[in-house]
């Protein structure tokens, strides 16, 4: 029974199936967010349950396809597909639940990572860089504050500069780290404090083209290793 499981799963058309079947979840959650009547709601409503059972064979399929099944939950992505697949068996009642189900059945869309490899590799790969990157993330959060706190104590007075209070000026901080329309932001508080476009040339300075890009360098160096041990690994199995 379980070569028999196996062999289904790992086939390329199930797996083909399923990747399907998860995109044609995710479709129908984003069509139900338009008003329909009748029979249309009766088809998105039979879609859901057709999607629902799908994927409750499918996961017992994987399951039951392991002979240890203690090694289908050492599995993080086994566990993360079991989550979704629970949560779309919670059944739909009134008021605010209803669209706590409607996020539920979207969290769908992510089951099509842990079937493709490639997106698999980048997940775990920006997790591991993650965790490397703890301290990038603390200078982060140390620059976004002191220069918070800065942009309070000298920009405070300026109406709608959007530096009134500490939350606001961080919030305004993270806009000026992605480089999205900061300067938006610093031109009209320059109109008034000539000299304050060194408090922003230095931020940005400080935060999007040194800060990030260190932790873009990690991202990299993580993604490298982990594409050079695959390789390996790959390599030892041949042998």
């Amino acid at each position: 029974m379980n070569k028999y499981l196996t062999k289904i799963k790992d086939h390329s058309l199930f797996q083909i199936s399923v990747t399907t079947v998860i995109l044609f979840s995710s479709l129908m959650v984003g069509i139900s967010t338009y008003d329909f009547e009748g029979t249309f709601v009766r088809v998105l409503i039979i879609s859901d349950i057709f999607v629902t059972v799908f994927f409750v064979i499918e996961i017992s399929i994987r399951f039951f396809s392991e002979k240890n099944k203690l090694n289908f939950f050492k599995d993080g992505w086994n566990i993360f597909d079991s989550v979704i697949v629970i949560s779309s068996l919670i059944p739909a009642g009134a008021g605010s639940s209803v669209m706590v189900l409607r996020l539920l059945r979207l969290a769908r869309l992510l089951r099509v990572i842990s079937f493709i490899p490639e997106l698999r590799f980048v997940i775990e790969a920006l997790i591991e860089s993650l965790k490397k990157s703890v301290y990038v993330l603390i200078l982060i959060f140390i620059l976004l504050y002191i220069y918070g706190v800065a942009g309070v104590i000298l920009f405070e007075s300026v109406e709608g500069g959007r530096f009134e209070s500490l939350g606001e000026a961080i919030i305004t901080l993270i806009q000026i780290m992605t480089l999205s329309s900061w300067e938006t932001v610093m031109l009209p508080i320059v109109e008034i404090y000539p000299m304050s476009w060194m408090y922003f040339i230095s931020f940005v300075v400080l935060s999007s083209i040194i800060v990030l890009n260190l932790f873009v360098a990690i991202l990299v160096d993580v993604v490298s290793e982990r594409r050079k041990r695959l390789e390996q690994e790959s390599l030892n199995k041949n042998k």
